[in-house]
Order: C-alpha cells, then structure tokens, then sequence
C-alpha cells in the first residue's frame, strides 16, 4: 500500500538495497500458488487492514471499516491471481521495456492491447524502485512484479484495468521490526516463523486505468526509479511498453513453457489457471546489429550496449487505431556479453 512521500535522505544517509532473487520461470505456477493462499490469510488481511488505518492506500473500497475494506481488497486480488495467465520477462527484455516505457507515447488503451483479462508478470530486475524510510532506516524497494486484471468504476465508462506492484518482501526489516517489539533480537524460531508466513512477494500499491482515457505521461530517463512510493505511473508504462514490445516478434521471442502434469492438477485442483508460463526474451543481436567480427574486436568488450531505439505509430486498418512500435533497438556489443544501460540508452525517440 502507498504512504506519503518520503523524505530524501541526502547523500550522508546509507541507503539499503532490498535485494531481488527472481524466480525460476518455471517456478512461476508454485508462487502464484502461494500468493493466492496468502491474500486470504488473517495475516495478511491485518496487515492491509493497518495500512488503511493509518491512511494509506491509493484505492480503497467503500466499507465501513479498515478491516472490512482489507477484506474486499484482499478477496478481490485473490480472484485476479487465481484467474492470471503467466508471464516472466528476463533481464535483458525488462532493461528494454524500462527504458521504451520511459518514451513510450501517448495511446488510448483499449482491451486488445492487453495480453490477457488477467496477468501475473514477473520481472527478472525491477522495474523501478523508491525509497523508504519505515522503522527509521532508509531502504530502497524495487518493484519485480505486477498483477492486473479487470477494474469498473463510474468514471470508468467503458470499464478498466487494475494494476496491483509487487516488491520483495523485506525480511530483514521485518525482522528488525520483530526485534524491536520485543527488545531482543529476534530468535532462530521466529525468523523461521516469519518466512513461513509471508510469501516472497508484498503487495505494495495499486492503480486503476480506464479504457480510452486520456492519460498523458511523458517521463525522463531514470523517472522509474527516481520518485517516492506515491510516483508509480512510471511502473505502468513500462507494463504498457512490455505488452506492446511482446506482439513485435521481431523484437521479442516468445516461448510457452508446459508444466509438469502435477502442477497442472495441484492447479486445477485448487481452482487456479493452468496455462503454461509464457517467458519473454529479447530477440538475440546479430552481426548486422553491431557485434565485433572477430575474436580480438570482442574481447575489447565487456557487455552489449543498446543505442537509438525509438517509437513509431503503427496503423492498424483491422482495428482504426494507431498504437506505437518499437524501431531498431540496435544492439552492440559481443553476443553472450550482459546487456548495460547507458546514456546512450536514453536516446529513444526521434
């Protein structure tokens, strides 16, 4: 849940890094699985039921109380993650939908642009990140994770999507926090306890986005990781530009990994989607693309660098619209080599 802004904690203020352990993709369906779990437990329904107390919350449903408002919220993301399809995006594909959602112009969103009516998407590096400064220390929390699915609202007319941002949860915080209330250092037992209770995920906030609306958002290069927790619509940009970026198979390879026939019945058997993951990787450079040609050239180089991508507005005559396209990400660098954002990065529209 969002919390006011926080605070710059200027350059003498040591900042931790929560760290982020992705996932096997094929990992996917057994997190889903504990997420669904987890939004109906008493855990976590308390949990989102202080953080509305203490006003936080960018939706909150009409309800008498804060509990019973955590209840509404927590049944309905239950029901989201239940019906998801699956996605998980590697690190190379998310440093370019990060960059492009930055340029990304303006379109109308409209249904067909979403992948699927509902979607559980994991990042293999954040997304964005902001600081927080809970419990008296500042900690910067990368968002990795994103569920959607669809949202009504009388300002809605044509209905809409919500967006639910996942961080990693913090067990080092918490555990400081557990320590903290009992003025002791928390005990091989309760750090045990406490992971067996919370799941790798936290759901952070939330944001709703009306099909049609005339949203308008033009960012900077690092905006997605520059603001404070109440700045999110970087985030959504760069799931917009994921959707985008995944229907041009020139830019991006697509590849269903099947699950095993266990899994498939544990989730038919709890209710849940049993599609396969669907893993998104950017499509290799080639030689034209601007590797070295020879062996001696590529030990020159430590990583792959991408220069000039940039947005176009595709007609689509089956559907009366235009919606952007990503031209010549142009890659360069040894094939096999990290790909590294840079300043050249930056230079995505034209």
């Amino acid at each position: 849940m969002p919390q006011p802004p926080d605070p710059d904690p200027g350059p003498e203020q040591q900042v931790e890094q929560i760290p982020w352990d992705p996932p096997a993709p094929a990992a996917m369906p057994q997190l889903r699985a504990a997420m669904v779990r987890q939004m109906r437990s008493p855990w976590e329904i308390r949990q989102t039921a202080g953080a509305l107390a203490m006003g936080r919350g960018s939706i909150v449903p009409d309800a008498p109380t804060p509990e019973a408002a955590a209840q509404i919220l927590c049944e309905q993301e239950h029901q989201r993650l239940r019906a998801a399809e699956l996605y998980f995006v590697t690190a190379d594909m998310t440093t370019l939908a990060v960059a492009a959602g930055e340029s990304l112009p303006d379109f109308h969103l409209e249904p067909p642009d979403v992948p699927s009516p509902t979607g559980f998407i994991v990042f293999a590096e954040p997304i964005g990140s902001y600081i927080n400064t809970d419990g008296g220390y500042h900690a910067r929390v990368p968002i990795v994770a994103v569920n959607w699915g669809p949202y009504n609202l009388p300002a809605f007319p044509r209905g809409g999507i919500w967006f639910t941002y996942y961080t990693p949860t913090d067990f080092t915080g918490l555990e400081r926090m557990l320590a903290a209330q009992a003025s002791r250092p928390a005990k091989p037992a309760e750090r045990t306890r406490l992971r067996q209770i919370r799941d790798p995920l936290t759901w952070d906030n939330e944001a709703a986005l009306g099909y049609g609306s005339q949203t308008k958002a033009h960012y900077k290069p690092g905006d997605s990781h520059a603001g404070d927790r109440s700045s999110f619509a970087p985030w959504s940009q760069t799931l917009r530009a994921a959707w985008l970026l995944m229907n041009q198979p020139n830019i991006a390879e697509a590849e269903d990994l099947h699950r095993s026939r266990a899994s498939t019945r544990r989730d038919q058997r709890d209710g849940l989607s049993t599609g396969p993951v669907r893993l998104l990787r950017l499509r290799p450079a080639t030689r034209a693309q601007g590797a070295p040609d020879d062996d001696q050239a590529a030990r020159q180089y430590t990583c792959r660098w991408m220069v000039k991508g940039h947005w176009r507005q595709q007609w689509y005559p089956s559907r009366q619209v235009h919606r952007p396209i990503w031209i010549n990400p142009h890659i360069k660098g040894p094939d096999g080599r990290p790909l590294k954002a840079s300043e050249t990065v930056h230079i995505w529209d034209r």
